[in-house]
């Protein structure tokens, strides 16, 4: 019995001290792929999570930035408001809220409604979208980090990309890209 505990430990031991970190391999090709997605604590599953806020207030909306590397470029994303599917009222952004920065400046998206985000030096981390509440309607909008007007499938990688340049490519979730924010 002993003979055999001495072997497995020996054993156990030869094979964690061949596992270095040098010999550890990947492909190469997904070196400067990045993931863009919202802050859920329920993921998989996502799409459930919802923000409330009170009208004259702003709420802040986690995204996060997925990264192994510090890179000398930094990636830019997007990020989109629109109307909750068959929401009734339908908000509208400039009348019924306004997205705006940390310090409460409002931004003004692209003509595809998009709005820009930086990810300097492409490290991970987390940065909120800001969205206020203009004391107009109460209800639902959403806020995504794919483009409402695209079609993603799980079954098709390159539906989900968000940008591509040719120094990276980030893409999105096909399930937790989108939350719902309730003016209430």
């Amino acid at each position: 019995m002993k003979k055999t505990l001495i072997f497995l430990t020996l054993a156990v031991c030869t094979f964690f001290a061949s596992c270095g970190d040098d010999e550890w391999d990947y492909d190469h090709s997904l070196e400067h792929v990045y993931y863009y997605g919202l802050c859920n604590e329920a993921f998989p599953g996502g799409n459930e999570k919802q923000y409330n806020v009170a009208q004259g207030d702003t709420v802040g909306v986690p995204t996060q930035f997925f990264s192994a590397f510090t890179r000398s470029y930094s990636p830019e994303v997007y990020y989109y408001t629109s109307p909750v599917p068959d929401a009734d009222p339908q908000l509208v952004c400039g009348t019924d809220y306004v997205v705006v920065d940390a310090n409460g400046n409002e931004l003004t998206p692209d003509a595809n409604g998009a709005y820009p985000m930086v990810w300097p030096n492409a490290k991970q981390g987390i940065q909120n979208i800001y969205i206020k509440a203009l004391n107009g309607q109460k209800g639902s909008l959403r806020v995504l980090t794919f483009d409402p007007n695209k079609t993603m499938s799980n079954m098709d990688v390159e539906s989900t990309v968000i940008v591509r340049t040719n120094q990276y490519e980030v893409r999105a979730f096909t399930e937790n890209y989108y939350v719902t924010v309730n003016i209430e």
